[in-house]
């Protein structure tokens, strides 16, 4: 079988004319159409890795933030801490100051008082003690001679008003008048007493005399209905009731 040239040449021909042609309008479409996308894949990667570093890269930046807030934190927490330890130890300072101050003051107030307490006991002693030996003399001066209490139990009388007065002279002539006395009283002076009662009294007046040693020193008159101590054990038993507590 031979081959003509003629045919050879010709299918040659038409076999590059055919890959001219899918060259020029099947392939290079192809391969822009492939290198186009290999581009776009390109560029969405680029975009891709690129927000990937922005990603990582605010990661990295929102990661030193907390850590720079934490030590932040850490940094301030300390600083209150000491703070509160310090604010603490002087507050704890000046109250132990105040209250060795006020404890001071309690205790010059507390020897004050105790000093000034010793002072009016020691004064109000001292009055009392005059008082008792005023009354002592007075009560001596009496029980040698009871006339000047009975005057004295008169002038009280005379400054009672009238209507009382009237009503005690009314007790006495009836009930008649008493002397107690520490000791014995002589005639003449019951005779003295006696006679200066009734002058007093208008008319004769009884007068009973009655010898009581546990008066101390003094007299006692009792006058009608009223009663008048002038000796120490009342004296005595007055002081008590306005020096002991009630």
């Amino acid at each position: 079988m031979q081959i003509s040239l003629w045919n050879l040449g010709f299918q040659t021909v038409n076999f590059l004319l055919l890959v001219f042609l899918l060259r020029r309008f099947l392939y290079q479409p192809i391969l822009a159409i492939i290198d186009e996308r290999k581009q776009k894949v390109a560029r969405e990667l680029q975009v891709a890795d690129q927000a990937n570093a922005e990603a990582a890269a605010l990661r990295q930046q929102y990661q030193d933030k907390l850590a720079s807030l934490e030590a932040e934190k850490q940094q301030i927490l300390r600083a209150a801490q000491q703070q509160a330890e310090s604010d603490a130890a002087s507050l704890r300072k000046a109250t132990e100051f105040q209250l060795d101050e006020l404890r001071s003051r309690q205790s010059s107030l507390l020897i004050r008082e105790r000093e000034e307490a010793e002072r009016a006991l020691t004064s109000h002693a001292l009055h009392i003690g005059l008082k008792l030996a005023e009354k002592l003399l007075l009560d001596e001066a009496i029980a040698r001679d009871p006339l000047p209490a009975l005057q004295t139990v008169l002038r009280r009388l005379d400054a009672l008003p009238a209507s009382e007065r009237e009503r005690l002279l009314s007790s006495l002539i009836q009930q008649g008048a008493e002397l107690v006395s520490v000791g014995e009283v002589s005639e003449a002076e019951r005779v003295a007493l006696q006679a200066t009662l009734s002058s007093w009294a208008g008319q004769s007046i009884a007068l009973a005399i009655r010898v009581d040693p546990s008066l101390v020193v003094g007299v006692e008159w009792r006058v009608g209905h009223l009663s008048f101590a002038l000796h120490l054990r009342a004296s005595l038993e007055k002081v008590r009731a306005e020096t002991l507590p009630r």
